[in-house]
């Protein structure tokens, strides 16, 4: 499969994983991020934009592809470790993770939903489970993403437009900070796996990688539950 993709969010980490793994499957990739891009191919053009930005709308128009756009993925995300002398950065992982990823559906669902047919994604994450104490507002974060993207599948199901929530473990990129990292993989396997479930006829609403660590994260986000429960 070929066609027109646009990522968000890939100039490092899983983005430019997933951006050069579409280059060599034959896209056309056009790649929006903060800071300029490693890659340079003819059927590569990248911008320079960052989604906290007021103007960042009128800045993915303006870079939109022309003709069928076949996938989009938002790659862009920020977290770090809770601080209360450092709330500012609560505020750009919630304006980076989901608000960013609102502002890129605004523009481009409208044009899938009017070609029906297209793949929406944003990599979003196992923390999405339970309220964080190391990370409050990027668990936050995911979890609005995960509700967001998973309400938006549903919503739009029957225009021929799909939209997937990519749930990730722990990825070996600068966004993997905790101490004990279980079932860790690479940028290029998580953008190989990733890429294998939304380059499909009929990509589910939710892909969860690696699977087993979604498993272990369902059933330790249990016993937490029934232990707050219980205290």
């Amino acid at each position: 499969m070929s066609g027109r993709a646009l990522l968000i969010g890939n100039s490092d980490g899983i983005g430019l994983a997933l951006t050069r793994q579409l280059l060599e499957r034959g896209f056309a990739v056009t790649g929006v991020s903060k800071s300029p891009s490693p890659i340079a191919r003819e059927t590569y053009r990248h911008a320079v934009h960052d989604v906290l930005s007021p103007a960042f709308g009128t800045e993915l128009d303006a870079i939109l592809p022309s003709g069928r756009l076949h996938l989009c993925v938002y790659c862009a995300g920020i977290g770090d470790r809770f601080a209360v002398d450092g709330l500012q950065l609560d505020v750009a992982t919630l304006g980076v993770n989901l608000v960013g990823l609102v502002r890129t559906v605004e523009r481009v669902l409208p044009r899938m939903v009017a070609e029906g047919s297209g793949v929406l994604a944003g990599l979003s994450s196992l923390s999405d489970l339970m309220p964080s104490r190391e990370a409050p507002a990027y668990a936050a974060s995911k979890a609005g993403m995960s509700y967001y993207l998973e309400g938006l599948a549903g919503a739009v199901r029957k225009t021929g437009v799909s939209v997937v929530n990519v749930r990730l473990g722990f990825v070996d990129t600068k966004m993997a900070k905790a101490p004990w990292k279980p079932w860790m993989i690479s940028p290029e396997e998580a953008a190989r796996r990733i890429l294998g479930a939304l380059l499909r006829d009929r990509p589910a609403a939710r892909v969860n990688i690696p699977r087993r660590a979604a498993a272990a994260a369902r059933a330790m986000t249990s016993v937490a539950r029934l232990i707050t429960r219980s205290v």
